[in-house]
């Protein structure tokens, strides 16, 4: 009897050991099962920007796990939906879902939704769903780009495989441009001739005697370009003239890799460089009045500047991601093969508020799309930047510091404030009140004493709320 008893209850004992380890591995398996959804941006070129009607866009969501696990990733964009399965491990995992250009002009609501693939239930499925409701610019600017050998012999032709490579390199500066600045798909257009343009022998000298500057013969070279791309492509509103590789160091400019010259509008010039896929975006943010990112008038000399934003190479699918210890460059920055660049903040708003402020574009809704850093502003009232000025970094001391604010789609009677800053401390402030529609309003700031050597910033508030900061340095180059 006491036998059978001992056995009844090591049965029941190991019955309720059983339970229980299976009631803590349920529990375990539960928690660890816990999906999370940390973070949504849409990008097109620059995170955290407006999108623009037509132009290719990612949606990059960021999701974690208590254990790692397979989940579906849901997004419902322009009234499309997309999905893809991805493996979220216990640490931030990214998933890029691309989903083309969006046809819609009209406040933009992305839904985001995360969902385990296994069959263990998800613990937590309240932090599993987000939306997002974004604004949109319609920017209404067209860009005909056409590319022009310039002065390549047969015998270069033949040494860097001409036929097939400059198509190439042709194809590489287009989807840069496209991925790179703030126009719709369809805004942009290239094309391109095999034929080499070959220049006489007075358009060919970038300098003198003296090794400075020669005015006529430049002149007489850009003229030259321009005229023999224009017959082929009439329409063209950037010609870019492609020499062989070694033509400046040869013919008076030694440093460098591309030109552009004011008094020719439409037209600059490059040296072909196979990887570098940034000569037309460079070239052609000048004949918009951007300033050159790099400065060697200084010491130490500054030849590059950095992105201040993570951004997408969206139709390379490749993320521009920056971090302390990832720095990339922007493509106003000196050309260096062994660093890829990228549009940064300063740049990307710029060029969206001006194609959208002077060429009659359109926002969804009242916002403010750039203030930018100016050397001097256009007269009578335009309040734009002046060319070659946009983007400007560092001023000397005795300089007048302007910022350009683009404001689009006002309802008229709205508040705009610029605080200016040296470090912590406002140093001055002004008011201006805004009228319908879209325009551009300058802010300036002056100390005929000079302004003390050091790193300054303006605010911009619309409505006692900030929506734009711009930084600047007060440095002299004597």
């Amino acid at each position: 009897m006491k036998i059978k008893m001992w056995r009844r209850n090591f049965f029941l004992g190991l019955c309720a050991l059983a339970f229980l380890f299976l009631a803590q591995t349920s529990a375990h398996a539960q928690a660890g099962n816990d999906l999370a959804l940390l973070d949504v941006m849409v990008t097109q070129a620059v995170n955290d920007e407006p999108l623009i009607l037509n132009k290719q866009t990612v949606v990059r969501v960021v999701a974690q796990a208590t254990a790692a696990t397979d989940a579906r990733v849901t997004v419902e964009f322009d009234g499309r939906t997309f999905t893809q399965t991805k493996r979220v491990e216990t640490t931030p995992t990214n998933a890029d879902v691309f989903v083309g250009a969006p046809q819609s002009f009209q406040m933009q609501t992305v839904r985001v939704q995360l969902d385990a693939t296994d069959e263990q239930p998800d613990a937590d499925v309240s932090n599993n769903t987000r939306t997002l409701t974004l604004p949109m610019v319609k920017p209404n600017e067209k860009i005909v780009a056409y590319f022009l050998p310039v002065d390549w012999t047969e015998e270069q032709r033949a040494r860097y495989n001409f036929t097939e490579n400059f198509p190439r390199f042709v194809r590489e500066n287009a989807t840069y441009l496209q991925a790179a600045y703030p126009v719709s798909d369809d805004q942009i257009a290239v094309d391109w001739t095999n034929v080499p343009h070959m220049l006489a022998a007075n358009e060919k000298s970038l300098s003198n005697n003296q090794g400075d500057f020669d005015a006529i013969s430049s002149h007489l070279l850009y003229a030259s370009i321009s005229l023999a791309a224009r017959r082929l492509k009439p329409e063209a509103t950037l010609v870019v003239g492609v020499f062989p590789p070694g033509w400046f160091a040869a013919h008076g400019n030694k440093s460098a890799l591309g030109l552009a010259l004011a008094d020719v509008k439409g037209t600059v010039t490059a040296q072909y460089v196979l990887t570098d896929a940034t000569t037309s975006a460079h070239e052609l943010a000048h004949l918009y009045w951007m300033y050159e990112d790099y400065d060697y008038s200084i010491k130490p000399s500054r030849p590059y500047t950095w992105l201040d934003r993570s951004g997408y190479f969206v139709q390379k699918q490749v993320p521009q991601d920056i971090s302390n210890n990832q720095k990339i460059p922007t493509f106003l920055s000196a050309y260096s093969p062994e660093r890829p660049s990228w549009v940064d903040t300063r740049a990307y708003e710029y060029l969206m508020a001006k194609f959208t402020i002077e060429s009659g574009g359109q926002v969804t809704e009242p916002m403010i799309l750039a203030a930018t850093m100016s050397r001097q502003v256009e007269p009578d009232g335009k309040n734009f930047p002046s060319d070659y000025s946009a983007g400007y970094q560092r001023f000397e001391p005795k300089q007048t510091v302007y910022v350009a604010v683009a404001a689009a789609g006002m309802r008229g009677g709205e508040n705009l404030e610029a605080r200016w800053f040296q470090r912590d401390s406002q140093v001055f402030k002004e008011n201006k009140t805004l009228t319908a529609g879209n325009a551009w309003y300058a802010f300036a700031v002056r100390n005929r004493n000079g302004m003390p050597q050091d790193m300054y910033r303006v605010e911009i508030y619309l409505d006692g709320k900030l929506v734009k900061t711009s930084t600047f340095e007060v440095k002299s180059s004597q």
